[in-house]
């Protein structure tokens, strides 16, 4: 099986649009998103759309619970928090009751779902240290745990036998193919980065596709139309941050 994994994608509707269409040219046997599908950008229901489409197995991240009022907005920042309410505004009841069924983890073939960290995932803590990493991984029952969350992509292997961290993988070139080694006891954590607002750098969307009989696994780089995802932020009265960020992956 072939897994593509989406997260964070923020209503990006430009960037969800050019990474699907990147992938229509690989085979994909599941597509799985990671949560926060929606805030930040103008598009929340065509990227729900898009998602429900091509069948995606979602979780639920924190800008979903803050839609759905079960998560206080007194949590997020100002700009977060004005698009969380703006976007709640432009979702049907329909739209609002799909979001109600997103777990907030799931497993998936050989994949265990989350948007942070697997122990705690309502805490929605950010896995940013090798600690988090490994209490994670301990607590994956999957050869495979996805998460998203920090915007930054990363692939982690852990040997569950001698309880230490094989390898951790953060730098651009070497995540574009990443050949997985050891046996059952390992467990691999993968943070396929962010479609809709990258924060490392680098603009293009994010994504990773898991090959799990060839136990290959990589992040690509998507190029979309920054321009026109910012003229929609600003034509719908989203805070201006929101859209200035895309253009420098911050």
């Amino acid at each position: 099986m072939r897994y593509a994994v989406l997260s964070d994608i923020h209503s990006n509707l430009e960037a969800l649009t050019a990474v699907l269409d990147a992938l229509a040219s690989e085979r994909i046997d599941r597509y799985l998103c990671l949560g926060d599908a929606i805030g930040y950008g103008a598009d929340p229901s065509a990227c729900l759309e898009r998602l429900q489409a091509c069948e995606a197995v979602a979780v639920s991240g924190n800008h979903e619970l803050g839609c759905l009022g079960t998560l206080d907005l007194d949590w997020f920042h100002e700009a977060a928090k004005a698009a969380i309410l703006w976007t709640r505004d432009h979702l049907s009841f329909t739209e609002l009751n799909l979001l109600r069924r997103w777990p907030l983890k799931t497993a998936e073939g050989p994949c265990t779902l989350v948007h942070a960290t697997l122990r705690h995932p309502e805490r929605f803590e950010y896995l940013i240290d090798a600690g988090q990493a490994v209490e994670t991984l301990a607590w994956c029952q999957t050869p495979f745990c996805l998460a998203g969350h920090t915007h930054l992509p990363c692939v982690v292997e852990y040997d569950r036998a001698s309880r230490q961290l094989v390898r951790v993988i953060t730098q651009p070139q070497e995540l574009a193919d990443v050949t997985l080694t050891g046996h059952s006891a390992r467990r691999v954590l993968v943070n396929p980065g962010s479609i809709g607002q990258p924060r490392d750098g680098d603009p293009r969307a994010s994504v990773a596709v898991i090959d799990e009989e060839a136990r290959r696994v990589s992040i690509h780089r998507v190029a979309y139309d920054v321009t026109a995802a910012q003229q929609k932020i600003r034509q719908a009265g989203l805070p201006g941050l929101l859209a200035d960020r895309l253009a420098v992956g911050r």
